[in-house]
């Protein structure tokens, strides 16, 4: 079936008028009467329901809307990776992440990814969890690596890169060695080094707090990784950060926070919106930093 019928179909349920559908797509209204009648003929189903001038979307129409929706939008991806085999690869992708991931994953494997394909190229921004999937659901960006929670609308397709862990990294007065994870509640009885809100990791250890019923002192807040890292070196207090943290040479100890005896964890995927569908290169992009990424996950972030 022509998508340009199933164009106008999903044109008109929008509009709820076949005027203003003619008008939008630039059609006499008898003619997109006829586009109509043929898909309705072609799937032997009446798509809209009729009284007077009014029109409305059918039950049946309804239960098809999304199904067609995924072949439009299966068509605009086929034509895209189409024109770009025939011009060549190349093009901007504009790819959004916290600092952390930034800094952990994305220095060698851009290089290494820039190197064999010289004619797309990768602009970066920087930002939250919210502040991220906001710049994605209004096309600041087309591509954004943060926590699965923003995965879970319809409105995105979502591909998983990796799981991180909230550590607890602190001088021996205030964290004992121990290869085991370390309970909120012994954490929270010594003043606590975090991120600001902006930051998945903080989100995490924020509801463990309130699920434990702990009302954490909080010596430090900052944008900066690094900044507590270096406060917790001082003996500060106890910095809360993410398991991607880069691995810095100190004496301090490194231990998984939990709670109920369970590690205090959370899932990192790489999402894009399906009403702007990743170019073919864009797909690549996202598999060779999946891989890469898997290969940085075998060695540890930080080690104690």
């Amino acid at each position: 079936m022509d998508d340009r019928l199933l164009a106008s179909f999903m044109t008109v349920a929008e509009c709820g008028s076949f005027t203003v559908a003619a008008e939008k797509l630039s059609v006499t209204q008898s003619a997109l009467s006829r586009q109509i009648q043929s898909i309705e003929q072609t799937l032997g189903v009446e798509l809209f329901e009729r009284t007077g001038k009014k029109i409305r979307v059918s039950p049946e129409g309804e239960a098809l809307r999304a199904r067609i929706n995924e072949v439009l939008i299966a068509t605009k991806n086929l034509r895209l990776s189409a024109e770009e085999l025939k011009k060549g690869e190349a093009g901007v992708l504009k790819v959004g992440a916290c600092s952390q991931l930034i800094e952990r994953y994305f220095p060698s494997f851009l290089r290494e990814w820039q190197e064999l394909h010289p004619r797309v190229e990768i602009r970066l921004e920087e930002g939250g969890g919210a502040e991220l999937n906001a710049k994605l659901m209004s096309g600041v960006v087309q591509l954004t690596v943060n926590a699965s929670t923003y995965a879970r609308s319809p409105d995105v397709e979502a591909r998983p890169l990796c799981h991180l862990a909230v550590l607890a990294i602190g001088s021996a007065d205030h964290l004992e060695a121990s290869a085991d994870p370390v309970d909120i509640t012994d954490v929270c009885a010594h003043p606590v080094l975090l991120l600001n809100r902006r930051h998945v990791s903080r989100e995490m250890f924020d509801a463990a707090c309130r699920l434990s019923g702990l009302d954490p002192r909080i010596a430090l807040e900052s944008g900066s990784p690094h900044t507590i890292f270096s406060m917790a070196i001082g003996g500060v207090g106890i910095a809360i950060l993410p398991s991607s943290i880069r691995a810095l040479k100190t004496d301090l100890t490194v231990r998984p926070v939990a709670i109920d005896g369970h590690a205090i964890e959370f899932e990192i995927s790489a999402i894009w919106s399906r009403s702007t569908p990743l170019p073919a290169y864009g797909r690549r992009f996202v598999a060779a930093l999946a891989e890469h990424i898997a290969r940085e996950q075998d060695g540890s972030a930080v080690s104690p």
